[in-house]
């Protein structure tokens, strides 16, 4: 017979390698009271020895299932926590981008008040009492302000008082001429329309002081010398280039140096007058005079006398610019106006009104300043009346 292997101390016997799957180690075998009294060579027989086997029974469902089920709890629940923060998170950006559009969010009513609730219940009520302040200070300021704008009432109106058109009666000085030969004030002369009067301009000046001012105004179809020049008249033309016709009966207030002129019949006028002379009677007349070229011009002279005086002055131009240079022989500020160069016939009618002292003189030139080139291109004259 074979001779038994010794047991290892504490009766175990060593696994070598891994240990395999299903195995269960069992811890060692207990020892029978009072055998390690005894020989070893006594030859009784001793209990075999517990060794490891292999475990035989499988694994239940259920406790697979609870397994199962336990790591899906553990990823149902990981993926929870994260969705809740991702919740929170989601929020707290969604709180913080309406916070400029929708404002603080209020607590509700109910809520418990805090001091931070508090604080700003204080400010909206400050804040609601100033603005009511302010408007009330505001109301007050435009009250008052309406009030010192309204002016005190009069305790009677007076009616403003019109600038004469000339002196009154008792102010004028003596005058050469009939009382029948002058225009009462404000009125038309005799036979003349309203609307044929110069119209007033600028500031009313002083009685006696010098006056000079200028009108453009519209030529009319036909127009009588007589009914506009009530104190003298003038018409250059109809029988030649030196011809002229005067009022028969006139001032004389009108002088003419003369000077080299040319015949015209082109004017967009007719001239009347039933009071000429050499010609006593004409029912309407479109000559004239005028002068060719650049820088050629007519000169005039108007005598003053001490009273508001109205000269209507009727020129024209052919194809030329021209210019109209009026001032008093006593001095003060000029009047002029223009015409800007354009072909074509052209005439226009001058209000003048003046008033120059005794020997002093209203002056007129009336001169082209360019032409288009033309043969017979400049300035002409057809009349002028003094009222």
């Amino acid at each position: 017979m074979p001779e038994p292997r010794p047991s290892p101390p504490g009766g175990r016997v060593p696994l070598v390698g891994p240990a395999p799957i299903g195995l269960h180690l069992s811890g060692p075998s207990p020892v029978r009271p009072g055998a390690a009294d005894e020989p070893a060579g006594s030859g009784l027989p001793q209990e075999a020895e517990a060794r490891p086997g292999r475990h035989s029974a499988r694994e239940s469902i259920p406790a697979c299932l609870a397994g199962l089920t336990g790591g899906l709890s553990d990823v149902t629940g990981g993926i929870g926590a994260r969705l809740r923060a991702a919740a929170r998170a989601a929020k707290a950006r969604l709180s913080r981008t309406l916070a400029p559009i929708a404002g603080p969010m209020r607590p509700p009513p109910d809520a418990p008040a805090t001091r931070v609730a508090a604080a700003r219940a204080r400010r909206r009520r400050r804040r609601a009492v100033l603005a009511a302040v302010a408007v009330t200070g505001l109301v007050a300021a435009l009250a008052y302000a309406a009030r010192s704008s309204t002016p005190p009432p009069l305790a009677r109106e007076t009616a403003p008082v019109a600038a004469p058109g000339n002196q009154a009666p008792g102010n004028q000085p003596p005058s050469d001429q009939p009382p029948s030969d002058q225009a009462p004030s404000g009125q038309a002369p005799s036979g003349q329309a309203p609307g044929d009067q110069a119209p007033a301009t600028g500031e009313p000046v002083a009685p006696g002081g010098p006056l000079l001012d200028v009108d453009l105004a519209p030529l009319p179809g036909s127009l009588s010398l007589t009914d506009l020049g009530t104190r003298d008249w003038r018409h250059w033309g109809g029988t030649g280039a030196d011809s002229f016709h005067r009022k028969a009966g006139g001032t004389g207030e009108i002088q003419d140096p003369g000077g080299e002129r040319l015949e015209h019949n082109a004017g967009a006028c007719d001239l009347q007058w039933t009071d000429g002379t050499p010609t006593a009677r004409q029912e309407g007349t479109r000559a004239g005079v005028f002068q060719r070229g650049a820088g050629k011009s007519f000169t005039l002279g108007v005598a003053g006398s001490g009273d508001v005086r109205t000269v209507r002055l009727f020129v024209g131009t052919f194809s030329a610019g021209a210019r109209l240079d009026l001032s008093l022989s006593s001095g003060g500020d000029p009047a002029v106006r223009e015409v800007a160069l354009a072909a074509g016939d052209r005439f226009y009618q001058y209000v003048i009104r003046f008033r120059a002292a005794p020997g002093e003189r209203l002056l007129i030139r009336w001169h082209a300043l360019t032409v288009t080139g033309g043969q017979n291109d400049g300035v002409a004259l057809q009349a002028i009346t003094v009222s």
